[in-house]
């Protein structure tokens, strides 16, 4: 079978580019002898291939002449038939191209083959001297058809001779198009073209189409796609254009293959469709910064948005050399399937409280130790600081909260009166001291102990 990669011919001539054929100047051609009938002997000098035309260019036509040989000494006069049959499913004689050498007017014309049928025959009248020879001749092309072979059968008075003539086209096989990738890792495609045929072949496009169907749940620019190309030595990064209207993404991975007849060529691309091929990946938003409120401590900022996680992408592939047309089953297409980059994982933001308030109540200190010397010419100048003063400040400082705890405020009134016990009876002895020193003198109140003792000395 013959295949044509019609959507990569068709980029080629979008930009001009195709392939050039060059037919050999001599054929490699068979001959082939029939057995003699009736004094008549038929023998064919046929081509060894037909070469496929390429779509843009048709290849020279392969000549078949026809020997028809007088070997009964009667000479002979008659009609010579050949007639071309195409084989292959599906074929059809009206794929050929077929011109027969006219021998009254010695030229070559061309012949209009029918559609519908599977064979086609020309009709020659020939005049052949006792042991003499005349040659009839048709040149025909396989052109772009999808045939097997072509065989070549012709009659006079009963003799025959057929040939068969194998259909030749380069043929191409790829391997990785359909597969599984991850974004931003590569996958390797691997192709090989052979050329079997006595043509020479050069500046063949090869090229890399990408999203055949456009960008809609494909990728939509090339700069999301990396292509290299290695043909035996380094990897060396080719330019991948947009798609156009007429024309999906595309890389010329080869912009000028050379392959001589009978010649293979090997190379491999490497394809990588980055992570931006799928937009902007994880949250949106801002996520909120926990505030330090005194009052209710809770985080200020909006909440952190997470977007859909991303499907994975189909692309199309077609790796196929451009303006040849391809025999056998080649592969030049398949598909794909990239999955996303990974998502990230949606963070909840800290909603911890802080406040500037203090819930603890200080402890006061207060500072009421006494300085006290027994001397008669100690005058008391220390005025202590009394403790409740400072209790009281503390509980009625602006800054306290509401939540100071009621036993801590009783502790300190309770404080508070006992150090003012003391320090009444602090005073009360250090003025008992002072009335002794002055011998009773002045109106300085006796103490309890004082007045006790004045009592015994009258009785």
């Amino acid at each position: 079978m013959v295949v044509v990669a019609g959507s990569a011919t068709t980029a080629a001539f979008a930009d001009g580019s195709g392939p050039v054929a060059t037919s050999p100047g001599t054929p490699q051609t068979q001959t082939v002898t029939g057995v003699a009938v009736n004094g008549v002997e038929l023998s064919m000098t046929a081509p060894a291939q037909l070469p496929l035309d390429l779509p843009g260019q048709q290849l020279p036509e392969r000549e078949v002449d026809v020997t028809v040989k007088d070997v009964g000494g009667q000479g002979y006069t008659g009609t010579v038939t050949t007639t071309l049959s195409a084989d292959g499913a599906g074929a059809s004689a009206a794929t050929l191209r077929v011109d027969h050498y006219d021998l009254p007017s010695s030229a070559w014309q061309t012949q209009t083959v029918p559609t519908g049928q599977s064979s086609f025959g020309v009709t020659d009248n020939v005049t052949v001297p006792a042991n003499g020879t005349q040659v009839v001749k048709v040149r025909l092309s396989p052109g772009t058809a999808a045939l097997d072979d072509v065989k070549v059968n012709v009659a006079a008075n009963g003799a025959t001779a057929v040939a068969t003539m194998p259909v030749a086209g380069p043929s191409f096989q790829a391997s990785g198009l359909t597969g599984t990738a991850r974004a931003g890792a590569s996958t390797v495609l691997t192709a090989k073209l052979t050329n079997p045929t006595d043509v020479n072949l050069a500046g063949i496009p090869v090229k890399l189409l990408l999203c055949s169907s456009g960008s809609a749940g494909c990728v939509a620019h090339a700069s999301d796609v990396k292509v290299e190309v290695q043909t035996g030595g380094p990897w060396h990064t080719v330019t991948v254009s947009d798609a156009t209207s007429t024309t999906p993404m595309a890389a010329t991975v080869l912009p000028g293959l050379a392959l001589p007849a009978g010649g293979t060529a090997q190379f491999s691309v490497r394809v990588t469709i980055g992570a931006g091929a799928f937009g902007a990946q994880g949250s949106s938003g801002s996520s909120g910064t926990p505030g330090s409120s005194a009052t209710t401590g809770q985080p200020s900022g909006p909440p952190t948005s997470v977007a859909p996680p991303a499907q994975p992408m189909t692309v199309p592939l077609v790796l196929a050399p451009v303006g040849l047309t391809l025999t056998g089953q080649p592969n030049v297409s398949g598909a794909l399937t990239v999955q996303p980059p990974p998502q990230p994982t949606p963070t909840t933001p800290s909603s911890t409280p802080s406040t500037s308030a203090t819930s603890a109540t200080p402890t006061p200190t207060p500072s009421t130790t006494p300085t006290s010397v027994d001397t008669p010419t100690d005058t008391p100048t220390a005025t202590p600081t009394p403790g409740p003063l400072v209790t009281t400040e503390v509980a009625s400082t602006p800054g306290a909260t509401s939540s100071s705890s009621p036993t801590v405020l009783v502790a300190a009134g309770l404080l508070a009166v006992c150090l003012a016990l003391v320090l009444w009876w602090v005073l009360m002895k250090r003025r008992e001291r002072i009335a002794r020193a002055d011998g009773g003198a002045g109106d300085v109140p006796l103490g309890h102990d004082e007045a006790e003792q004045h009592g015994d000395g009258q009785h």
